[in-house]
């Protein structure tokens, strides 16, 4: 038997048909989302309860907010800070010196 080697958009794609499908019970179905890969290749359909529809609207209005802000936002690479330098210049800026 061929086994199928997943890519990560695939696997990204089985991972968020998952999580929605443990979201909603049988018995409340408002909506129905289908979830496919870019190619049209079809991953799985998902009923989803009206409320939570609605708590998802709102999960991803922050998603959004919280990407913006990140992209806007110029973080350090935590891989190449100098941690010692920058609790330093945060005493100092404590300290009425400045950062």
């Amino acid at each position: 038997m061929d086994r199928h080697e997943h890519t990560p958009e695939e696997l990204a794609a089985l991972e968020l048909y998952h999580q929605l499908a443990n979201i909603s019970g049988d018995d409340n179905r408002a909506l129905m989302v289908t979830l496919r890969l870019p190619n049209g290749r079809y991953v799985g359909d998902v009923w989803l309860s009206k409320q939570d529809v609605a708590d998802l609207s709102d999960a991803c209005v922050g998603l959004a907010a919280v990407r913006d802000y990140t992209d806007a936002t110029q973080l350090p690479d935590p891989d190449n800070v100098d941690f010692a330098a920058e609790i330093k210049a945060l005493e100092n800026h404590a300290n009425g010196g400045e950062a």
